[in-house]
């Protein structure tokens, strides 16, 4: 029978250990954590996901500030408010909301946040940590969620075959360097790559983030195997936006050992593991 990697499980658990720390924390004497996040324009994606890490925060006991700014504002003033951020010692964590608007340097913008409060772990100190498996680089949220499903299941990475499908700086290539951290034989690919099959069904573990709607159906898995969806994509359905993964669950699900779904796999867990990152950056700070 397979076993499904439940994601909310993980969440539940993880926002009540945080809940938990945080109190004793503040039972302590020390101030809450606090999460900044700097929003520009108005994606309706981007806001629904801010709405939800305010609620996460808010459940677990970090404040969440949101910085709400014009599609039309300068850099210079993004800049700005970044720099006021970095000196602020009552924020432990910034995170700058994803995509911006075309005329904003995505790359200006997120070397600006100080590597300490960098929670989605974009700047390049801390990208220079994860490559050099330095202590203290913070990891981005959905690929220390993606290695915390596989810890909380026993399923280990060393010594195994894993095929990373996505090739992202937010997702794909921080998971790929992690799991290589770890001890495993970590193969990268993409949507793209010519006979993508041959490399899947020689992996042990799947893990596929590429956003492409049911592109890992039944020929591209085996028995034993462990299948890890991250991608995500909306599609109307009945005039109702529903969610998809990577991979077609249904076939895949009746062949391989282990598989998350799509909803409720590594989704809720990015948020709690972003949350994990906050309350680390807050330890480190409290702790000098």
């Amino acid at each position: 029978m397979v076993l499904i990697l439940d994601g909310k499980k993980i969440n539940s658990e993880i926002k009540q250990d945080l809940s938990t720390k945080i109190a004793i924390k503040i039972a302590d004497g020390y101030a809450k954590p606090c999460l900044a996040i700097v929003q520009i324009g108005n994606t309706k994606e981007s806001t629904k996901y801010i709405e939800h890490k305010k609620k996460f925060g808010h459940a677990i006991g970090v404040e969440v500030l949101h910085i709400h700014l014009p599609d039309t504002v300068k850099t210079s003033d993004v800049l700005t408010e970044i720099q006021s951020l970095n000196t602020d010692d009552a924020v432990h964590g910034i995170i700058i909301q994803l995509p911006l608007p075309k005329h904003i340097d995505r790359d200006t913008i997120i070397e600006a946040v100080a590597p300490e409060k960098d929670v989605d772990g974009l700047t390049s100190e801390n990208i220079r940590g994860l490559w050099t498996n330095d202590k203290g680089y913070i990891l981005p949220a959905t690929a220390r969620a993606v290695l915390t499903m596989l810890e909380y299941y026993n399923i280990d990475v060393s010594g195994k075959k894993v095929v990373v499908i996505g090739r992202s700086t937010l997702v794909g290539k921080p998971t790929a360097i992690a799991l290589m951290n770890k001890g495993a034989t970590v193969t990268v690919c993409h949507s793209g790559t010519k006979k993508l099959s041959d490399h899947t069904l020689e992996a042990d573990i799947i893990i596929s983030a590429v956003g492409f709607p049911r592109l890992i159906d039944e020929h591209f898995v085996r028995p034993h195997q462990v299948v890890v969806d991250v991608g995500i994509t909306f599609i109307k359905d009945e005039e109702v936006d529903k969610v998809h993964g990577d991979v077609d669950f249904k076939a895949v699900s009746e062949i391989v050992a282990a598989i998350s779904p799509v909803p409720g796999g590594v989704g809720p867990l990015t948020v709690s593991s972003l949350f994990q990152n906050v309350f680390d950056a807050y330890e480190r700070k409290i702790s000098k």
